[in-house]
Order: structure tokens, then C-alpha cells, then sequence
């Protein structure tokens, strides 16, 4: 491994995060991984369109990119709090939707390594969790979720193009955790049962999470008491084996006065929001989601569990 590389690493250690490279040889391959799904007709359509739109070819604005950084930073759950109506409901946020913060740090760290020796980067539009798995800093669970050594599946990936060439290459097969082959709580515990013992990518388009993050009303199918996060779910990291030490780690967010949180439920425009009010949702990216934020809220508060 070149010094540059094993310098990018010891400093990504030094914050916490975890991280390899692959030579951008390999993007033909990942490209297949994609394709061949789509192929055999295992990728909902509409799902397709809104996650799916990567970007195989090098970057126009790097186009002698030799390398990609993939990188998995720790992130717990974020506790995020409501008062309405005399009350107050907690709301949490999994991890990896949080990025602004973690994002730039990461890409400030690689930046004061490669900028004063000449190289540049590049945020990629790669599949990261298959990026992940193939460079070996990560495995596939049964729920489609990746796992990292020491932070479970509680991290948020990000990945950058560069010009730094590299001959430390791990690619290797995709890979799920030995652990996951006689366990099967995450599909037992997913409430809307899109974990399939007989194939190996998830039903997503019945997942939660994705029901959750677009704009329409959820399916009268979606019981009340399936809600757990204000975005996303968690239900098949909660009851994983492998996240036993990290599902404890709760940082708490922001606090939404009533009277905020009546703004929300009318949903006025996101710019249209007192200035601390729009403050708070940044700070954990929930600008990101905004549009669905009031109906998720909504949802959370009508949950049984959480009167």
C-alpha cells in the first residue's frame, strides 16, 4: 500500500471511520451486480427510478480518476422530540440519514491528505452498500442491509472518486455474515414481511423504509403499529444479533415546542420556517425529508405503543 493510501486510513481511523479502495478497473463489475437484478426482474420499477440512477462512467470533472474511497462512518440513533397537545413524543431518526456533518468531515480528512500532493476528489454516484460489500469492508445480512466489524449496520457510507493511483485492491465476491445463515429474527421481526428466505435481495418495494421516504399515503395495508422511526425502519436492526451493542447508543437531537411542532403539521414550507426552527431540522438533515416528515409524525403519534 502507497503511504498516501496508508495515510488516508490511519487519519480515517484516528476519527473513527473505516475505510478501503478499489481501483475504478473494477466499475464494469459493480455495474453487472446492478444490472443483473434488473435483468431478472427482482427491482421494483418505480423503486428503480428513485434509487437507482447511478453513475458508472468517471466524472467529467475527474476524468483520470484511478481509485475509489469507500468509507463507513459510525452513526447511532438520533432521539428526536415533539411536544403537541399537552405531550411529548420522542421520534427516532436511524442511522445514516444524518449526512452534512459526517460528509464534509470525511471529505475534509481525504482533502488534507491528497490536496497538498496533487490530488483531487470526487463524490461518486456508485450503489455504496454494494461498493461496501465488494471491497470487503463490508457483508450483506439476510435483510439487505451491510454490517461492518465493530459498528454493526449502524454507519452511513460515502465514497469518493480520486486520482491517487493504488495497488492495495481487495475486491472479492459479494458476501453475507456466516452469522445470518441459521438466524432469521430480522425476517420474523419485519412487519411487513419483505425478507424472503427464497431470494437473496429484499421485497423493498413493501419495505417500511421505502413506503416512508416518498410522498404518497401509505398503503391501507400499513398497520399503525408498525411505525418506529420518523424516517425509515428499524425493526430488522433492532431484533439483529449483530447490532445488540450498538441499538443502546442514543444521542439525543433537537426539541420541537408546540408551537413548532404546529408548523410542521401544517406544513409550511420549509423557508417559510422561523429561522431556530429551521436550524433544528438541519442539524439532522431532516431538510432532506421534510415533505414527509408531517405525515411520518403523524403516523408515529397515532401508533398505540407510543401513547
Amino acid at each position: 500500500m502507497s503511504d498516501i493510501i496508508e495515510k488516508v486510513f490511519k487519519e480515517l481511523n484516528s476519527a473513527g471511520c473505516k475505510a478501503q479502495v478499489i481501483s475504478v478497473s473494477h466499475l464494469p463489475e459493480l455495474q453487472k451486480d446492478v444490472d443483473k437484478f434488473q435483468r431478472q426482474g427482482l427491482l421494483d420499477k418505480e423503486l428503480t427510478k428513485t434509487y437507482l440512477q447511478f453513475q458508472f462512467n468517471l466524472p467529467e470533472d475527474l476524468p483520470d480518476a484511478a481509485s475509489i474511497f469507500i468509507i463507513a462512518i459510525p452513526q447511532p440513533i438520533t432521539r428526536i422530540r415533539f411536544a403537541w397537545q399537552g405531550k411529548e413524543y420522542s421520534a427516532d431518526i436511524p442511522p445514516s440519514y444524518i449526512r452534512k456533518v459526517d460528509d464534509v468531515r470525511v471529505k475534509d480528512i481525504l482533502a488534507s491528505i491528497l490536496a497538498p500532493v496533487g490530488y483531487k476528489l470526487e463524490r461518486t454516484r456508485l450503489p455504496v452498500k454494494t461498493l461496501a460489500v465488494r471491497s470487503g469492508l463490508a457483508q450483506y445480512g439476510r435483510n439487505n442491509v451491510t454490517y461492518v466489524p465493530g459498528f454493526g449496520s449502524f454507519y452511513r457510507l460515502v465514497a469518493f472518486y480520486s486520482d491517487c493511483p493504488t495497488e492495495h485492491d481487495n475486491w472479492q465476491e459479494l458476501r453475507a455474515m456466516k452469522a445470518c445463515e441459521n438466524c432469521f429474527r430480522c425476517m420474523e421481526n419485519c412487519p411487513t414481511q419483505c425478507i424472503s428466505i427464497d431470494r437473496f435481495l429484499i421485497h423493498a418495494e413493501n419495505c417500511l423504509t421505502y413506503l416512508n421516504e416518498n410522498e404518497r399515503n401509505f398503503p391501507d395495508w400499513v398497520k399503525p403499529d408498525w411505525h418506529n422511526a420518523i424516517v425509515g425502519c428499524m425493526r430488522c436492526q433492532l431484533s439483529c444479533p449483530a447490532d445488540k451493542l450498538q441499538i443502546k447508543k442514543i444521542v439525543d437531537g433537537p426539541h420541537f415546542s408546540e408551537e413548532e411542532t404546529g408548523l410542521l403539521f401544517k406544513k409550511i414550507p420549509f423557508d417559510k420556517l422561523p429561522k431556530v426552527t429551521r436550524e433544528k431540522l438541519a442539524s439532522v438533515s431532516a431538510d432532506d425529508w421534510y415533505e414527509v416528515l408531517a405525515r411520518n409524525l403523524e403516523a408515529l403519534i397515532k401508533n398505540p405503543e407510543k401513547r
